[in-house]
């Protein structure tokens, strides 16, 4: 034998013996520091299975046994053998792989749902958890776990995974069997009558080593025999954990629920955004309803409210229970409310076109100045007997809009008087109004743009004896543009608007109405509408096209061609006039969305702010000048007391 297999090695054949189905055969292994890459390539022989050795597998083995063993013992013995010297055997397909046990965890490691008590080899095995958190059982199992072993927990399963020999998981699954007990999962509801369920807790996690949720030094979930959790709500306590440890908190509990000496406790809220007066009244009305505790009970002072509007804030005296409950009330309704700025913008486009022509002539009486014949239109401005009188030259005629062309003469006792007018008008008008205003979510907002007009609704009077007694009376209305609107923001960003729009003007006493005192021209929206935050929506309008043809003539006369002009008058007047109403609402929820609304609505003012040239023309002024707009809106305050004067 060579210096490679210079130690001893032994493999005797036992015995192989026939029957009519060929028994298995058996052999006995005994070796005395033999190579260990002979040894797997004798394994290999005996078990037909195909290894392959890592280059970093070398070392000695020495196996002592005069028992009689099959192929698969012969492969156990193999697996042990490898352990002992720091190797493990895993399985690669149709092939197994020698390799160092320090990073056998990495490989592909088999899974196993059933396990072999007595194989020594590797394997993943899922253990599932049933009563215990799994990570409390890691810091227990984790020395039984070789270095080269893996033990990890899942919290959402509650598992554990451990990569290991087969006998060594299967010893660390009976210990987890025990510890995994039924009796540690059980747990109980203990009611409390007159302590509060937060004291009590806060005293337990001070005298005892219970889990309450909270850090606490020297109590921790996986130090703590139980666990407490306080029911607010109903006022309870539910535990959980082993019996004893169950008995010893329920005796305590016990020893803290006794009835105070004191009806009550006292605390002061202060209130950021909501109002004191109004918080008060609705947590006064609530707990007025809830309060249904019968006699038997223990006698509960009824909880008292009071609103500090100078503070802005609320003092109660209730029940612990109760106050914790107004507590709770209160950080839920003392949240800043949303605002929502409304835009709206009238857009009103309107023409007026009028014609008239007509002639009128009259044969005069010279001596009476009076007309004997003629024809005579009243829908003209200027009356022929002004024309007339002129022509007698009694008095000087008063003209009217357009050209008047009047022509006359008086010859010894008659004469005669011609009047021809002609007007063409036409107007046009653009109005853009772009009111806008900020409110609180649920909260009714006005602006008013326009001017107080006084109108007369008393005046002097004398009575029957003569006695005057002067006076008189004068009611001012607004004239203008006024939009009112009550916002109310709904889930999805859809506000519910409540929205009153008005327009109005006095007529210009140019237009030669009649009436007994000013005349104001009213236009005025009154809707409840849905809109998206952000979207702009039309609330409605007015689309009036009037057209008026009005023609006075001399039966026959005036339908005579050509001479027919002289004895008729015509107006023809059209007027358009189209009006719409839009709104945009957006939702102001927090500081920043309110300084860029705030910044984009001053941005638009210094884009048109205007001035006036020495010709009394408009102009834009010039950025950077003394008199524009600075450009953050917080140095108005500033600059307005630097400018010139």
């Amino acid at each position: 034998m060579t210096q490679r297999f210079k130690a001893v090695l032994v493999l005797v054949l036992c015995s192989i013996w026939m029957n009519p189905a060929f028994a298995a055969p058996t052999w006995k292994v005994s070796l005395k520091d033999a190579d260990i890459r002979v040894f797997v390539s004798q394994v290999a022989d005996m078990t037909q299975k195909s290894f392959i050795i890592d280059p970093r597998v070398k070392t000695k083995v020495s196996v002592m046994s005069t028992a009689e063993m099959n192929a698969q013992e012969v492969y156990e013995l193999f697996l042990a053998v490898l352990a002992v010297h720091g190797y493990a055997a895993v399985p690669a397909g149709e092939f197994t792989k020698i390799v160092p046990a320090a990073g056998v965890k990495t490989d592909n490691l088999p899974m196993r749902d059933e396990l072999n008590p007595k194989s020594q080899e590797l394997v993943t095995r899922v253990i599932q958890v049933q009563n215990t958190p799994a990570l409390e059982l890691i810091p227990i199992l984790r020395p039984m776990v070789p270095q080269y072993g893996h033990l990890a927990g899942v919290v959402s399963a509650n598992s554990l995974i451990i990569s290991d020999h087969q006998d060594n998981i299967a010893r660390i699954e009976k210990i987890i069997k025990q510890l995994d007990a039924a009796d540690s999962e059980e747990f109980e509801v203990i009611q409390l009558k007159d302590a509060w369920v937060g004291s009590v807790i806060e005293l337990l996690s001070n005298l005892t080593s219970v889990d309450t949720g909270a850090a606490k030094a020297g109590a921790t979930a996986s130090t703590s025999r139980v666990k407490v959790v306080a029911d607010e709500r109903a006022n309870r306590i539910l535990v959980r954990g082993e019996k004893k440890a169950r008995d010893h908190i329920r005796s305590i509990i016990t020893r803290l629920d006794t009835p105070t000496n004191h009806s009550g406790s006292t605390r002061v809220i202060r209130l950021r955004h909501a109002k004191a007066a109004d918080v008060a009244e609705m947590l006064q009305n609530l707990l007025s309803q809830s309060t249904n505790k019968s006699a038997e009970n223990q006698q509960i002072t009824e909880a008292q409210i009071q609103a500090d509007e100078s503070q802005n804030a609320i003092i109660v005296r209730a029940d612990p229970s109760d106050l914790s409950v107004v507590e709770e009330i209160v950080s839920q309704l003392d949240v800043r409310r949303a605002q929502v700025l409304i835009e709206a913008a009238v857009v009103e486009v309107s023409g007026d076109v009028s014609e008239a022509l007509g002639v009128q002539w009259a044969s005069v009486n010279a001596n009476s100045s009076t007309p004997v014949m003629g024809v005579n239109f009243s829908n003209l401005g200027t009356n022929l007997n002004s024309i007339i009188s002129a022509v007698a030259g009694l008095s000087t005629p008063s003209l009217s809009d357009g050209i008047t062309i009047g022509a006359g003469d008086v010859d010894g006792s008659s004469g005669y008087a011609v009047l021809l007018q002609a007007l063409a008008s036409a107007s046009n008008t653009n109005l853009l109004s772009t009111p806008s205003l900020m409110t609180l979510d649920n909260e009714e907002a006005e602006i008013v743009v326009g001017q107080n007009v006084p109108f007369i609704t008393g005046s002097t009077t004398t009575t029957s004896n003569g006695t005057s007694n002067p006076f008189q009376t004068i009611s001012r209305e607004d004239v203008g543009l006024s939009l009112q609107v009550t916002p109310q923001i709904n889930e999805g960003d859809v506000v519910r608007l409540q929205v009153v729009q008005e327009v109005s003007a006095v007529v210009p006493s140019s237009e030669n109405i009649n009436s007994a005192d000013l005349i104001t021209n009213k236009r005025s929206i009154k809707t409840t509408i849905l809109a998206d935050e952000g979207e702009t929506i039309v609330l409605g309008g007015l689309i009036q096209d009037d057209y008026t043809d009005i023609e006075s003539k001399v039966p026959i006369l005036g339908d005579i061609p050509l001479i027919g002009r002289l004895f008729k008058s015509q107006e023809r007047s059209r007027v358009k006039r189209n009006l719409l109403v839009f709104l945009r609402p957006t939702i102001v929820r927090n500081r920043d969305t309110l300084r860029e609304v705030t910044q984009r609505k001053y941005n638009h003012i210094r884009e048109i702010e205007l001035d006036v040239s020495g010709d009394g023309l408009f102009k834009f002024v010039e950025a950077g000048s003394d008199f524009s707009l600075p450009e953050d809106p917080n140095q108005i305050y500033i600059k307005s007391q630097n400018r010139p004067k």
